[in-house]
Order: structure tokens, then sequence, then C-alpha cells
């Protein structure tokens, strides 16, 4: 949520929403904010790893948010994944076993 509040510009849109699927509860947040370039999604969830290289610990986090997401996904034997189309929509998806 933090990403998608930082990255959403002013009269943009996040929508949190949690439904069940079968066996698994999902959760996805999907922003109408910049997005993400198709060659950075492979990397959103390493560690340290940010996008816009300007950002440092005091202007924007450390980096290591969304790969603490996915390792406690992983470790609860969930999935944490994203799909972004730039300038249109990013949606990150929470998959966990119910």
């Amino acid at each position: 949520m933090t990403n998608s509040l930082r990255y959403t510009p002013r009269g943009g849109h996040i929508t949190l929403c949690a439904r069940q699927d079968g066996d698994q509860v999902v959760v996805e947040v999907t922003d109408t904010g910049i997005g993400i370039r198709a060659e950075y999604l492979p990397h959103v969830f390493d560690r340290f790893w940010r996008a816009e290289k300007s950002r440092n610990r005091q202007t924007g986090g450390s980096g290591l948010g969304l790969a603490i997401v996915r390792n406690l996904a992983e470790a609860h034997g969930g999935t944490a994944t994203v799909a972004s189309v730039p300038g249109v929509r990013t949606t990150f998806t929470l998959r966990l076993p119910s």
C-alpha cells in the first residue's frame, strides 16, 4: 500500500481487494500510478532494489519491503507477484493458503 500511495498521483485510484480462491486467500493491491517498466518487473522483489535510483532511505524507504513480503508469503506456502502496464495500472497479488 505504501508504494501505491507514493506512486499514484492525485486523482488516481488505489484498490485493495481480498477474496477466497479455492484453498487460497488472494489479496490484491491495484493502483493507477506511474507503473513499472517491463524490464524492472523481475527485480521488484529483490532486496535493496529500487527502480528510481535517486531514492534513498530518506526519500523512499530501504528497498526491503517487497522482498520481505515475498519471503513471508513463500515461508507460508504462498506467492507474491506483480503485473504492470506503465501509465495504466500496477497490481501486486499475494496468495496464501487458507
